[in-house]
């Protein structure tokens, strides 16, 4: 991008988000993927790793202070969907945050950006906004956008996908895909019952019984989102 089409870009991605940033420097490196081996501005992987914890901590005081009477557990699982790669990345594409990402040949070359990369970004440019203008501008964005889609997955809720989330969640924060496994099936053929553990990288979360094995696996799969959101996760045990 030209310097000058580049301004005009970053002028209409502050409209967007309404706020102007006072370091923009910080905004360019937001927008800079590892791969595009920029030597003028560093790439976004910290800001990326701030901005994830800066959305947890403003999406979930939100759901406590809305749902008052959820359990642990149905916020868990609210907060898992809310900021995984589906929905951080439709955020980066409302907002036209995917046209300004900075990246390598290779993944320019792909027919479209993965949805990785783009939840990854919209994470950086949060934490970019939160380091230049603190955290009401931070939490008035992110707000303005979680509140459209929470109401879609409010009314959704009872037809969550339990392992769709936590494979999402598993592949982003772990680079690992969950393994299912049936531990015991019990009575008759009319009426067996499954027992299910569901393992990441060595930890083990469960075990959850179901009238069938897919039951039995979306039980163990919200129980491990609960531990996970509830613990954070240490390699080798639940």
């Amino acid at each position: 991008m030209k310097t000058e089409r580049q301004d005009d870009a970053l002028d209409q991605l502050e409209r967007k988000i309404s706020y102007s940033f006072r370091n923009r420097a910080l905004l360019l490196q937001a927008l800079t993927h590892a791969s595009s081996r920029d030597k003028e501005h560093p790439c976004n992987e910290r800001l990326e790793f701030l901005g994830d914890s800066i959305l947890g901590q403003i999406v979930s005081e939100y759901l406590y202070e809305t749902f008052p009477e959820d359990e642990e557990g149905e916020l868990s699982t609210l907060k898992s969907v809310l900021v995984s790669s589906k929905i951080l990345a439709s955020f980066t594409k409302k907002l036209g945050i995917e046209n300004l990402i900075i990246l390598g040949k290779g993944i320019k070359e792909q027919k479209a950006i993965p949805s990785s990369i783009l939840a990854g970004t919209f994470e950086a440019v949060a934490a970019a906004l939160y380091l230049d203008g603190g955290i009401e501008p931070t939490r008035q964005l992110i707000l303005s956008l979680t509140k459209e889609k929470l109401k879609e997955v409010v009314e959704n809720r009872a037809e969550l996908n339990h392992k769709s989330i936590l494979q999402d969640y598993a592949q982003r924060t772990l680079a690992r895909v969950p393994t299912y496994i049936v531990k015991r099936e019990v009575g008759p053929d009319h009426r067996k019952m499954f027992q299910v553990v569901v393992e990441i990288n060595g930890a083990s979360f469960g075990p959850a019984w179901g009238r069938s094995k897919k039951e039995a696996e979306q039980r163990a799969a919200r129980a491990a989102l609960k531990t996970l959101e509830k613990n954070g996760y240490r390699e080798g045990s639940p």
